[in-house]
Protein backbone atom coordinates (compact mmCIF):
# COMPACT_ATOMS: atom_id res chain seq x y z
CA UNK A 1 0.00 0.00 0.00
CA UNK A 2 2.74 2.23 0.86
CA UNK A 3 4.01 1.72 -2.60
CA UNK A 4 1.14 2.77 -4.32
CA UNK A 5 0.62 6.03 -2.01
CA UNK A 6 4.11 6.62 -3.26
CA UNK A 7 3.03 6.25 -6.87
CA UNK A 8 0.34 8.66 -6.95
CA UNK A 9 1.85 11.50 -5.19
CA UNK A 10 4.98 10.45 -7.87
CA UNK A 11 2.24 11.04 -10.59
CA UNK A 12 0.61 14.02 -9.30
CA UNK A 13 3.78 16.06 -8.98
CA UNK A 14 4.57 15.43 -12.63
CA UNK A 15 3.84 18.24 -15.20
CA UNK A 16 0.63 17.78 -17.11
CA UNK A 17 2.55 16.96 -20.72
CA UNK A 18 2.11 15.03 -23.98
CA UNK A 19 3.29 11.32 -23.74
CA UNK A 20 5.95 10.54 -25.50
CA UNK A 21 6.26 6.74 -24.94
CA UNK A 22 10.02 6.23 -24.44
CA UNK A 23 9.47 3.67 -22.67
CA UNK A 24 7.33 1.11 -24.70
CA UNK A 25 9.07 2.70 -27.94
CA UNK A 26 12.34 0.74 -26.45
CA UNK A 27 10.61 -2.43 -25.40
CA UNK A 28 9.47 -2.43 -29.31
CA UNK A 29 5.33 -2.46 -27.76
CA UNK A 30 5.11 1.17 -30.06
CA UNK A 31 5.88 3.25 -32.81
CA UNK A 32 6.26 6.77 -32.54
CA UNK A 33 3.57 7.58 -35.02
CA UNK A 34 1.16 4.87 -33.22
CA UNK A 35 -2.83 5.96 -32.51
CA UNK A 36 -1.93 4.71 -28.36
CA UNK A 37 -0.07 7.82 -27.62
CA UNK A 38 -3.46 10.04 -28.10
CA UNK A 39 -5.25 7.41 -26.19
CA UNK A 40 -3.93 6.44 -23.44
CA UNK A 41 -5.39 8.43 -20.38
CA UNK A 42 -3.04 7.56 -17.82
CA UNK A 43 0.86 7.07 -18.80
CA UNK A 44 2.87 7.31 -15.87
CA UNK A 45 1.01 5.05 -14.05
CA UNK A 46 0.45 2.39 -17.13
CA UNK A 47 4.40 2.48 -17.14
CA UNK A 48 4.77 1.95 -13.21
CA UNK A 49 2.29 -1.07 -13.57
CA UNK A 50 4.11 -3.27 -16.45
CA UNK A 51 7.58 -2.36 -14.70
CA UNK A 52 6.19 -4.26 -11.67
CA UNK A 53 4.50 -7.01 -13.84
CA UNK A 54 8.05 -7.45 -15.59
CA UNK A 55 7.55 -5.88 -19.01
CA UNK A 56 4.76 -8.82 -19.66
CA UNK A 57 1.43 -8.84 -21.36
CA UNK A 58 -1.50 -8.71 -18.51
CA UNK A 59 -4.37 -9.62 -20.89
CA UNK A 60 -3.85 -12.89 -22.05
CA UNK A 61 -6.78 -14.40 -21.34
CA UNK A 62 -9.43 -14.00 -23.19
CA UNK A 63 -12.55 -14.00 -21.06
CA UNK A 64 -11.09 -11.06 -18.65
CA UNK A 65 -10.72 -9.05 -22.01
CA UNK A 66 -14.12 -9.80 -22.89
CA UNK A 67 -15.50 -8.66 -19.76
CA UNK A 68 -13.76 -5.06 -19.85
CA UNK A 69 -14.68 -4.91 -23.80
CA UNK A 70 -18.24 -5.70 -22.79
CA UNK A 71 -18.70 -3.55 -19.80
CA UNK A 72 -16.63 -0.58 -22.27
CA UNK A 73 -19.67 -1.71 -25.01
CA UNK A 74 -22.46 -0.91 -22.21
CA UNK A 75 -20.61 2.71 -21.90
CA UNK A 76 -20.49 3.30 -25.77
CA UNK A 77 -24.16 1.97 -26.06
CA UNK A 78 -24.82 4.56 -23.01
CA UNK A 79 -23.57 7.68 -25.23
CA UNK A 80 -22.76 9.87 -22.72
CA UNK A 81 -18.68 9.63 -23.30
CA UNK A 82 -16.60 9.81 -26.54
CA UNK A 83 -13.60 8.52 -24.14
CA UNK A 84 -14.99 5.19 -23.61
CA UNK A 85 -16.19 4.73 -27.76
CA UNK A 86 -12.78 5.33 -28.82
CA UNK A 87 -11.01 2.84 -26.24
CA UNK A 88 -13.58 -0.09 -27.41
CA UNK A 89 -13.20 0.81 -30.93
CA UNK A 90 -9.31 1.14 -30.96
CA UNK A 91 -9.66 -2.08 -28.78
CA UNK A 92 -11.49 -4.03 -31.37
CA UNK A 93 -9.50 -2.98 -33.97
CA UNK A 94 -5.51 -4.01 -32.22
CA UNK A 95 -7.40 -7.24 -31.21
CA UNK A 96 -8.66 -7.78 -35.19
CA UNK A 97 -5.54 -7.30 -36.55
CA UNK A 98 -3.19 -9.16 -33.64
CA UNK A 99 -1.38 -5.65 -32.37
CA UNK A 100 -1.27 -7.06 -28.87
CA UNK A 101 1.25 -5.06 -27.74
CA UNK A 102 -1.32 -2.05 -28.49
CA UNK A 103 -4.19 -3.91 -27.19
CA UNK A 104 -2.53 -4.71 -23.75
CA UNK A 105 -1.47 -0.91 -23.30
CA UNK A 106 -4.78 -0.03 -23.94
CA UNK A 107 -6.68 -2.17 -21.92
CA UNK A 108 -4.75 -1.79 -19.25
CA UNK A 109 -5.47 1.99 -19.37
CA UNK A 110 -9.31 1.51 -20.04
CA UNK A 111 -9.48 -1.02 -16.97
CA UNK A 112 -7.86 2.57 -14.98
CA UNK A 113 -10.20 4.83 -16.83
CA UNK A 114 -13.76 1.94 -16.12
CA UNK A 115 -12.72 1.92 -12.22
CA UNK A 116 -12.39 5.45 -11.89
CA UNK A 117 -15.53 6.12 -13.61
CA UNK A 118 -16.99 3.47 -11.22
CA UNK A 119 -15.92 4.99 -8.36
CA UNK A 120 -16.70 8.58 -9.42
CA UNK A 121 -20.44 7.93 -10.84
CA UNK A 122 -22.11 7.88 -7.65
CA UNK A 123 -21.10 11.55 -7.22
CA UNK A 124 -20.79 13.06 -10.95
CA UNK A 125 -23.43 10.49 -12.52
CA UNK A 126 -26.06 13.26 -12.28
CA UNK A 127 -23.69 15.50 -14.76
CA UNK A 128 -22.71 12.71 -17.14
CA UNK A 129 -25.88 11.32 -17.45
CA UNK A 130 -28.06 14.24 -17.72
CA UNK A 131 -26.07 17.17 -18.21
CA UNK A 132 -23.01 17.55 -19.60
CA UNK A 133 -21.73 14.47 -20.43
CA UNK A 134 -18.34 12.91 -19.87
CA UNK A 135 -16.02 15.49 -21.53
CA UNK A 136 -13.39 15.62 -19.72
CA UNK A 137 -10.77 13.78 -18.21
CA UNK A 138 -11.22 10.95 -15.29
CA UNK A 139 -8.96 11.44 -12.75
CA UNK A 140 -6.48 8.80 -10.96
CA UNK A 141 -8.28 5.91 -9.58
CA UNK A 142 -7.96 5.85 -5.41
CA UNK A 143 -4.94 4.40 -4.23
CA UNK A 144 -7.03 1.57 -2.89
CA UNK A 145 -7.94 1.12 -6.39
CA UNK A 146 -4.50 0.68 -7.80
CA UNK A 147 -3.77 -1.79 -5.15
CA UNK A 148 -6.73 -3.93 -5.96
CA UNK A 149 -4.98 -3.43 -9.54
CA UNK A 150 -1.54 -4.40 -8.54
CA UNK A 151 -3.22 -7.53 -7.02
CA UNK A 152 -5.49 -8.50 -9.72
CA UNK A 153 -2.60 -8.76 -12.18
CA UNK A 154 -1.00 -10.39 -9.70
CA UNK A 155 -3.22 -13.30 -9.59
CA UNK A 156 -4.79 -12.81 -13.25
CA UNK A 157 -8.18 -11.98 -11.34
CA UNK A 158 -8.85 -8.98 -13.49
CA UNK A 159 -12.62 -10.38 -14.60
CA UNK A 160 -13.70 -10.39 -10.57
CA UNK A 161 -11.86 -7.21 -10.42
CA UNK A 162 -14.16 -5.80 -13.06
CA UNK A 163 -17.28 -7.59 -11.45
CA UNK A 164 -16.60 -5.96 -7.97
CA UNK A 165 -16.73 -1.98 -9.57
CA UNK A 166 -19.99 -3.26 -11.43
CA UNK A 167 -23.76 -2.47 -9.72
CA UNK A 168 -24.32 -5.60 -7.70
CA UNK A 169 -28.36 -5.13 -8.09
CA UNK A 170 -31.24 -7.28 -9.12
CA UNK A 171 -32.21 -4.78 -11.44
CA UNK A 172 -29.08 -4.03 -13.15
CA UNK A 173 -28.54 -7.60 -14.21
CA UNK A 174 -31.77 -7.80 -15.83
CA UNK A 175 -31.03 -5.16 -17.15
CA UNK A 176 -27.75 -5.98 -18.45
CA UNK A 177 -29.48 -9.67 -19.47
CA UNK A 178 -32.15 -8.15 -21.82
CA UNK A 179 -29.27 -5.87 -23.58
CA UNK A 180 -27.73 -9.58 -24.30
CA UNK A 181 -31.08 -11.20 -25.15
CA UNK A 182 -31.45 -8.36 -27.70
CA UNK A 183 -28.14 -8.05 -28.91
CA UNK A 184 -28.91 -11.04 -31.50
CA UNK A 185 -31.78 -8.85 -33.29
CA UNK A 186 -29.70 -5.90 -33.93
CA UNK A 187 -28.11 -6.66 -37.12
CA UNK A 188 -31.46 -9.36 -37.73
CA UNK A 189 -33.60 -6.39 -39.51
CA UNK A 190 -36.43 -7.94 -38.18
CA UNK A 191 -39.74 -6.21 -40.27
CA UNK A 192 -42.01 -3.54 -39.04
CA UNK A 193 -45.24 -4.70 -37.92
CA UNK A 194 -48.10 -2.28 -39.85
CA UNK A 195 -51.82 -2.46 -39.89
CA UNK A 196 -54.36 0.07 -40.34
CA UNK A 197 -56.56 0.77 -37.46
CA UNK A 198 -57.24 -0.46 -34.18
CA UNK A 199 -56.90 -4.54 -34.27
CA UNK A 200 -58.58 -6.40 -31.11
CA UNK A 201 -59.84 -9.77 -30.68
CA UNK A 202 -61.97 -11.16 -33.39
CA UNK A 203 -60.37 -8.40 -36.04
CA UNK A 204 -58.05 -9.79 -38.88
CA UNK A 205 -54.46 -9.83 -38.75
CA UNK A 206 -52.42 -9.46 -42.02
CA UNK A 207 -48.82 -9.69 -40.28
CA UNK A 208 -49.70 -11.74 -37.40
CA UNK A 209 -46.27 -14.30 -38.10
CA UNK A 210 -44.71 -10.35 -37.68
CA UNK A 211 -46.73 -9.45 -34.80
CA UNK A 212 -45.81 -12.16 -32.89
CA UNK A 213 -42.03 -12.00 -33.58
CA UNK A 214 -42.20 -8.44 -32.40
CA UNK A 215 -43.67 -9.52 -29.17
CA UNK A 216 -40.63 -12.80 -28.97
CA UNK A 217 -37.54 -10.22 -29.16
CA UNK A 218 -38.65 -8.94 -26.08
CA UNK A 219 -38.84 -12.53 -24.42
CA UNK A 220 -43.07 -12.13 -24.17
CA UNK A 221 -44.18 -15.69 -23.85
CA UNK A 222 -45.36 -16.81 -26.70
CA UNK A 223 -45.47 -20.72 -26.17
CA UNK A 224 -49.32 -20.84 -26.33
CA UNK A 225 -50.26 -18.26 -29.49
CA UNK A 226 -51.44 -20.42 -31.87
CA UNK A 227 -49.77 -20.65 -35.18
CA UNK A 228 -51.04 -20.74 -38.77
CA UNK A 229 -54.00 -18.56 -38.29
CA UNK A 230 -54.76 -15.40 -40.19
CA UNK A 231 -56.67 -13.14 -37.04
CA UNK A 232 -56.49 -11.77 -33.70
CA UNK A 233 -57.49 -14.90 -31.26
CA UNK A 234 -57.53 -15.28 -27.57
CA UNK A 235 -54.47 -17.25 -27.37
CA UNK A 236 -52.30 -13.89 -28.43
CA UNK A 237 -54.49 -12.05 -26.11
CA UNK A 238 -52.35 -12.61 -23.10
CA UNK A 239 -49.04 -11.81 -24.98
CA UNK A 240 -50.46 -8.59 -26.05
CA UNK A 241 -51.21 -7.48 -22.76
CA UNK A 242 -48.38 -8.68 -21.06
CA UNK A 243 -46.29 -6.05 -23.60
CA UNK A 244 -48.62 -3.16 -23.21
CA UNK A 245 -47.96 -3.75 -18.95
CA UNK A 246 -44.21 -3.21 -19.75
CA UNK A 247 -44.91 -0.16 -21.60
CA UNK A 248 -46.92 1.34 -19.16
CA UNK A 249 -49.90 0.96 -21.17
CA UNK A 250 -53.54 0.20 -20.40
CA UNK A 251 -53.73 -3.70 -20.94
CA UNK A 252 -56.61 -3.80 -22.71
CA UNK A 253 -55.68 -6.07 -25.26
CA UNK A 254 -56.60 -3.50 -28.25
CA UNK A 255 -53.24 -2.97 -30.46
CA UNK A 256 -53.93 0.92 -31.24
CA UNK A 257 -51.24 3.75 -31.96
CA UNK A 258 -49.71 3.71 -28.80
CA UNK A 259 -48.76 0.14 -28.89
CA UNK A 260 -48.09 -0.15 -32.71
CA UNK A 261 -45.40 2.58 -31.48
CA UNK A 262 -43.82 0.32 -29.03
CA UNK A 263 -43.74 -2.46 -31.08
CA UNK A 264 -41.71 -1.13 -34.01
CA UNK A 265 -39.53 0.51 -31.97
CA UNK A 266 -35.92 -1.08 -32.94
CA UNK A 267 -33.75 -3.60 -31.23
CA UNK A 268 -31.05 -0.96 -31.41
CA UNK A 269 -32.82 1.42 -29.88
CA UNK A 270 -33.95 -0.90 -26.93
CA UNK A 271 -30.10 -1.37 -26.38
CA UNK A 272 -29.36 1.63 -26.36
CA UNK A 273 -32.07 2.61 -23.52
CA UNK A 274 -30.79 -0.50 -21.78
CA UNK A 275 -27.59 0.47 -21.98
CA UNK A 276 -28.08 4.11 -20.33
CA UNK A 277 -30.42 3.03 -17.50
CA UNK A 278 -28.04 0.19 -16.39
CA UNK A 279 -25.38 2.58 -15.95
CA UNK A 280 -28.04 5.28 -14.31
CA UNK A 281 -28.26 2.47 -11.82
CA UNK A 282 -24.75 3.24 -10.23
CA UNK A 283 -26.50 6.98 -9.15
CA UNK A 284 -29.13 5.43 -6.98
CA UNK A 285 -29.82 4.33 -3.53
CA UNK A 286 -29.61 0.54 -2.89
CA UNK A 287 -31.21 0.75 0.75
CA UNK A 288 -34.73 0.42 1.16
CA UNK A 289 -35.33 1.35 5.04
CA UNK A 290 -36.97 4.40 4.83
CA UNK A 291 -36.92 5.79 1.81
CA UNK A 292 -39.39 7.41 -0.92
CA UNK A 293 -38.38 6.93 -4.89
CA UNK A 294 -40.44 9.15 -7.57
CA UNK A 295 -39.43 7.90 -11.04
CA UNK A 296 -40.16 11.14 -13.10
CA UNK A 297 -40.88 8.87 -16.87
CA UNK A 298 -43.22 6.05 -14.87
CA UNK A 299 -45.08 9.00 -12.98
CA UNK A 300 -44.43 6.86 -10.15
CA UNK A 301 -43.87 7.20 -6.08
CA UNK A 302 -42.93 3.83 -3.99
CA UNK A 303 -42.50 4.71 -0.06
CA UNK A 304 -40.52 2.07 2.07
CA UNK A 305 -40.56 1.39 5.72
CA UNK A 306 -38.19 -0.89 7.54
CA UNK A 307 -37.56 -2.44 4.11
CA UNK A 308 -41.26 -2.84 2.36
CA UNK A 309 -42.68 -1.41 0.05
CA UNK A 310 -45.67 0.23 1.88
CA UNK A 311 -47.17 2.98 -0.41
CA UNK A 312 -47.45 3.43 -4.45
CA UNK A 313 -48.83 6.22 -6.08
CA UNK A 314 -49.12 7.83 -9.18
CA UNK A 315 -47.54 11.16 -9.58
CA UNK A 316 -48.22 14.31 -12.20
CA UNK A 317 -44.77 15.44 -12.53
CA UNK A 318 -42.88 18.84 -14.37
CA UNK A 319 -43.96 19.23 -18.11
CA UNK A 320 -41.22 19.65 -20.49
CA UNK A 321 -41.04 23.15 -20.60
CA UNK A 322 -40.49 22.91 -16.48
CA UNK A 323 -38.64 19.70 -15.69
CA UNK A 324 -38.97 18.24 -11.99
CA UNK A 325 -35.12 17.90 -11.09
CA UNK A 326 -33.26 14.99 -10.57
CA UNK A 327 -32.25 15.33 -7.29
CA UNK A 328 -32.37 13.89 -3.74
CA UNK A 329 -33.68 15.85 -1.22
CA UNK A 330 -35.15 15.10 2.66
CA UNK A 331 -38.92 15.67 4.22
CA UNK A 332 -38.79 16.97 7.00
CA UNK A 333 -42.63 18.17 7.88
CA UNK A 334 -45.96 17.62 6.84
CA UNK A 335 -48.22 21.12 6.24
CA UNK A 336 -52.22 20.27 6.30
CA UNK A 337 -54.28 23.11 4.45
CA UNK A 338 -51.07 25.22 2.88
CA UNK A 339 -50.95 28.43 1.51
CA UNK A 340 -48.96 28.51 -1.79
CA UNK A 341 -46.17 31.10 -1.92
CA UNK A 342 -46.31 31.53 -6.28
CA UNK A 343 -43.48 31.22 -7.31
CA UNK A 344 -41.31 33.60 -9.24
CA UNK A 345 -41.55 31.80 -12.76
CA UNK A 346 -45.32 31.06 -12.60
CA UNK A 347 -46.02 34.54 -11.09
CA UNK A 348 -44.57 36.18 -13.96
CA UNK A 349 -45.04 33.71 -17.13
CA UNK A 350 -48.58 32.29 -16.32
CA UNK A 351 -50.60 34.39 -13.66
CA UNK A 352 -49.56 38.51 -13.55
CA UNK A 353 -50.49 38.19 -17.96
CA UNK A 354 -54.21 36.66 -16.80
CA UNK A 355 -54.79 39.55 -14.70
CA UNK A 356 -53.63 42.22 -16.66
CA UNK A 357 -56.59 40.86 -18.49
CA UNK A 358 -59.05 40.52 -15.75
CA UNK A 359 -58.08 41.64 -12.78
CA UNK A 360 -61.13 39.44 -10.90
CA UNK A 361 -58.33 36.89 -11.63
CA UNK A 362 -56.53 37.01 -8.19
CA UNK A 363 -59.94 36.98 -6.32
CA UNK A 364 -61.47 33.93 -8.12
CA UNK A 365 -58.43 32.15 -7.02
CA UNK A 366 -57.77 33.11 -3.41
CA UNK A 367 -54.57 35.10 -5.04
CA UNK A 368 -53.79 37.70 -2.57
CA UNK A 369 -51.23 40.39 -2.87
CA UNK A 370 -48.05 40.72 -0.19
CA UNK A 371 -45.08 43.06 -0.63
CA UNK A 372 -43.04 40.61 1.54
CA UNK A 373 -42.68 37.11 2.15
CA UNK A 374 -44.01 36.35 5.75
CA UNK A 375 -46.19 39.41 5.33
CA UNK A 376 -49.66 39.91 7.35
CA UNK A 377 -50.05 42.82 5.18
CA UNK A 378 -51.82 42.71 1.61
CA UNK A 379 -52.15 44.90 -0.92
CA UNK A 380 -55.49 45.67 -2.58
CA UNK A 381 -55.22 45.00 -6.57
CA UNK A 382 -57.46 47.63 -7.33
CA UNK A 383 -54.70 50.14 -6.42
CA UNK A 384 -52.05 48.88 -9.19
CA UNK A 385 -52.49 50.36 -12.18
CA UNK A 386 -52.18 46.75 -13.82
CA UNK A 387 -52.25 48.21 -17.49
CA UNK A 388 -48.97 49.78 -16.76
CA UNK A 389 -47.36 47.03 -15.42
CA UNK A 390 -44.88 45.12 -16.52
CA UNK A 391 -44.62 41.48 -15.51
CA UNK A 392 -41.17 40.50 -15.04
CA UNK A 393 -40.87 44.15 -12.85
CA UNK A 394 -43.69 43.35 -10.77
CA UNK A 395 -42.47 44.21 -7.04
CA UNK A 396 -44.71 42.41 -4.69
CA UNK A 397 -45.33 38.39 -3.99
CA UNK A 398 -48.33 36.41 -4.56
CA UNK A 399 -49.76 34.12 -1.98
CA UNK A 400 -52.93 31.75 -2.93
CA UNK A 401 -54.49 31.24 0.44
CA UNK A 402 -55.26 27.62 2.15
CA UNK A 403 -58.43 25.74 0.75
CA UNK A 404 -60.28 23.52 -1.72
CA UNK A 405 -58.49 25.66 -4.74
CA UNK A 406 -55.56 25.90 -3.26
CA UNK A 407 -52.58 24.36 -6.01
CA UNK A 408 -51.18 22.51 -3.44
CA UNK A 409 -54.50 20.60 -2.46
CA UNK A 410 -54.94 19.93 1.32
CA UNK A 411 -51.58 18.27 1.96
CA UNK A 412 -47.72 19.56 1.34
CA UNK A 413 -45.05 16.91 2.11
CA UNK A 414 -42.33 19.79 2.59
CA UNK A 415 -38.55 19.27 1.35
CA UNK A 416 -36.79 21.99 1.59
CA UNK A 417 -34.39 23.04 -0.87
CA UNK A 418 -33.03 25.60 -3.10
CA UNK A 419 -35.34 24.87 -6.29
CA UNK A 420 -38.36 24.69 -4.30
CA UNK A 421 -39.55 21.39 -5.30
CA UNK A 422 -41.53 19.48 -3.15
CA UNK A 423 -44.52 16.88 -3.22
CA UNK A 424 -48.08 17.65 -2.68
CA UNK A 425 -52.24 16.99 -2.94
CA UNK A 426 -53.95 18.72 -5.94
CA UNK A 427 -57.70 19.94 -6.57
CA UNK A 428 -56.68 18.69 -10.66
CA UNK A 429 -57.53 14.87 -9.63
CA UNK A 430 -58.82 13.89 -12.94
CA UNK A 431 -54.73 14.17 -14.76
CA UNK A 432 -54.23 10.88 -12.39
CA UNK A 433 -56.35 9.26 -15.11
CA UNK A 434 -54.26 9.92 -17.53
CA UNK A 435 -51.43 8.07 -19.42
CA UNK A 436 -48.88 10.63 -19.68
CA UNK A 437 -48.86 12.99 -16.44
CA UNK A 438 -46.40 16.10 -17.00
CA UNK A 439 -48.38 18.61 -16.66
CA UNK A 440 -46.88 20.81 -13.63
CA UNK A 441 -44.50 23.46 -13.12
CA UNK A 442 -41.84 21.15 -11.27
CA UNK A 443 -43.14 19.97 -8.34
CA UNK A 444 -44.87 16.44 -7.86
CA UNK A 445 -48.61 15.93 -7.10
CA UNK A 446 -49.63 12.76 -5.33
CA UNK A 447 -52.51 10.51 -5.92
CA UNK A 448 -54.20 9.60 -2.51
CA UNK A 449 -52.33 11.98 -0.71
CA UNK A 450 -54.72 11.70 2.84
CA UNK A 451 -53.30 8.18 2.53
CA UNK A 452 -49.67 8.83 1.85
CA UNK A 453 -49.81 11.71 5.11
CA UNK A 454 -51.88 9.23 7.60
CA UNK A 455 -48.78 6.64 6.97
CA UNK A 456 -45.90 8.84 7.02
CA UNK A 457 -47.36 9.94 10.69
CA UNK A 458 -48.43 6.65 11.67
CA UNK A 459 -45.25 4.76 10.73
CA UNK A 460 -43.38 7.98 12.66
CA UNK A 461 -45.21 6.81 15.87
CA UNK A 462 -47.14 10.00 15.88
CA UNK A 463 -51.04 10.32 16.16
CA UNK A 464 -52.13 9.94 12.31
CA UNK A 465 -56.05 10.55 13.62
CA UNK A 466 -58.78 11.68 11.51
CA UNK A 467 -58.02 14.76 11.92
CA UNK A 468 -55.31 14.64 9.57
CA UNK A 469 -57.00 12.85 7.03
CA UNK A 470 -60.45 14.87 7.60
CA UNK A 471 -59.54 18.42 8.40
CA UNK A 472 -61.82 20.16 6.17
CA UNK A 473 -62.09 23.55 6.69
CA UNK A 474 -58.81 23.39 9.30
CA UNK A 475 -56.75 26.10 9.91
CA UNK A 476 -53.12 25.84 7.46
CA UNK A 477 -50.74 23.52 10.63
CA UNK A 478 -47.11 22.39 9.94
CA UNK A 479 -46.35 19.05 11.62
CA UNK A 480 -42.58 18.03 12.04
CA UNK A 481 -41.56 14.97 11.37
CA UNK A 482 -39.48 12.79 14.32
CA UNK A 483 -36.84 11.58 11.70
CA UNK A 484 -36.38 13.12 7.99
CA UNK A 485 -37.46 10.65 5.48
CA UNK A 486 -34.80 10.39 2.26
CA UNK A 487 -36.67 11.34 -1.61
CA UNK A 488 -34.87 10.67 -4.35
CA UNK A 489 -36.21 11.66 -7.65
CA UNK A 490 -34.95 9.70 -10.37
CA UNK A 491 -35.12 9.19 -14.33
CA UNK A 492 -35.19 5.49 -15.58
CA UNK A 493 -36.92 5.35 -18.44
CA UNK A 494 -36.23 1.82 -18.69
CA UNK A 495 -36.01 -0.54 -15.05
CA UNK A 496 -36.29 -4.37 -13.74
CA UNK A 497 -39.75 -4.78 -11.67
CA UNK A 498 -41.79 -8.12 -10.89
CA UNK A 499 -40.29 -9.88 -13.36
CA UNK A 500 -40.27 -7.90 -15.98
CA UNK A 501 -38.43 -5.17 -17.87
CA UNK A 502 -40.13 -1.81 -18.08
CA UNK A 503 -39.55 1.01 -20.64
CA UNK A 504 -41.19 4.50 -20.91
CA UNK A 505 -41.27 7.04 -23.10
CA UNK A 506 -37.97 9.85 -22.50
CA UNK A 507 -40.45 12.55 -21.84
CA UNK A 508 -37.51 15.24 -21.48
CA UNK A 509 -35.03 13.87 -24.08
CA UNK A 510 -32.14 12.89 -21.60
CA UNK A 511 -31.78 9.64 -23.55
CA UNK A 512 -31.46 10.65 -26.92
CA UNK A 513 -28.95 13.51 -26.47
CA UNK A 514 -26.31 11.30 -27.04
CA UNK A 515 -22.73 12.55 -27.11
CA UNK A 516 -20.31 12.05 -30.11
CA UNK A 517 -18.49 8.73 -30.26
CA UNK A 518 -15.28 9.81 -31.14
Amino acid sequence: MRSVKCLLLFVLCLPVKTWATPYFEQLGWTAPDSKINELIQYPYLLENIYQRNDEQLIWFDLQQSSKLEFQLEILDRAGFSALFSNQLRYLRYYRSNNRWYEYDLLATDALLSYLSYAENAPKLGQDWYFDKKLTDKLPLPTAKTIEFVQTAIEQQHLAALIEMYTPDSQEYDQLVNTYLHLVKYANSQLPRYRQKGSRRVGDRLEQRQRLIERLAMLDIDISRVRQGIGWYDSSLTPAVMQFQRMHGLTPDGVIGPATLKWLNMSAEQRLDMLAINAERVRMWPSQRDALILVNVPSYDLKYWYLGKEQFESKVVVGRATRQTPVMSIKLDSLILNPTWNVPWTIMVKDILPKVKQDVNYLTNHNIEIIPSWGAKETIDPNTIDWSAMTPKTFPYKLRQRSGYGNALGLYKFNTPNRRAIYLHDTPSKYLFNRQSRAYSSGCIRVENADQFASLLLQNQGMNASSSVVDHKGASNQSIPLKQRIPVHIIYQTAWYEAGLVHYRDDIYRFDRTKYGKG
